[in-house]
């Protein structure tokens, strides 16, 4: 399935137009000064995000915007939009209109693997982008970090192996880190492997654990092992009363 999101990327960049100019003005909102200054016990990025392959649809009665404005009064720390268009069913039209709507750092979340993703990802209003170790090599990598930061964008940089992590610290030293608790190649989830890498972090980056975390237990693990933020896209979506579900990840700490 990676390989098949990525060879649909080069697809699309061949044909991407992007904008000449920034279509919403304004300063960058640093991801990673929310995600430290948290009013919950640890940094939240909440996902917009209507489908994924391995769960297909998850919300039906998907409207970006309003999900965005309700996170931010939640306090998140961050607004993580999906913008890939044939597996998501996502568009960077969401993050544009999001933008225009909310005040909390938004992170671009796709499949960037070229450097005219990074100036899209600019001109559409992102303060942040992901790039997934799993699809570029590390120089590319390196590249297209260095790019985002000269744009004012911060990349949360997310690994899965310590392998990959190894290979992204010979490079560069990400003030970001995400951990995927989702095997991209084979979507199965196991926050283990947050624990295995928690070690591995740099002093300097805030470590994000992504995906799988439905419960208070799941938050706390994840915690005690480390974590200083989490990414959680499908217990909010799924969630028919989002501020609920944010409590019950932590309790009375929240």
């Amino acid at each position: 399935m990676l390989d098949k999101i990525t060879d649909r990327k080069k697809e699309e960049i061949a044909s991407l137009i992007v904008p000449e100019t920034h279509l919403i003005e304004g300063t960058k909102r640093s991801l990673a000064e929310s995600l430290r200054a948290s009013s919950y016990p640890l940094g939240l990025i909440a996902e917009v995000k209507k489908a994924s392959p391995s769960k297909g649809v998850i919300l039906e009665d998907f409207h970006p915007t309003a999900i965005a404005e309700e996170y931010e009064k939640l306090q998140v720390s961050g607004i993580s939009v999906l913008t890939d268009r044939d597996f998501f069913q996502g568009a960077p039209e969401y993050l544009t209109s999001i933008r225009r709507s909310v005040k909390t750092p938004i992170l671009r979340k796709d499949f960037i693997i070229d450097p005219v993703q990074v100036l899209e990802a600019d001109r559409i209003g992102a303060d942040a982008i992901l790039l997934i170790a799993a699809i570029l090599d590390p120089e590319q990598l390196k590249e297209l970090y260095l790019q985002a930061e000269e744009l004012g964008m911060e990349a949360l940089v997310e690994v899965h192996s310590e392998e990959e992590l190894e290979q992204v610290l010979r490079v560069l030293t990400p003030g970001l880190i995400g951990v995927n608790n989702r095997d991209l190649r084979t979507f199965e989830t196991d926050l283990t492997i947050s624990k295995r890498l928690a070690p591995m972090m740099p002093e300097s980056s805030l470590f994000v654990s992504e995906s799988g975390v439905h419960t208070k237990a799941d938050a706390d693990y994840l915690k005690n092992h480390g974590a200083r933020g989490l990414l959680i896209g499908e217990g909010f979506m799924k969630s028919s009363d989002r501020r609920q579900f944010l409590e019950s990840l932590f309790g009375d700490e929240s």
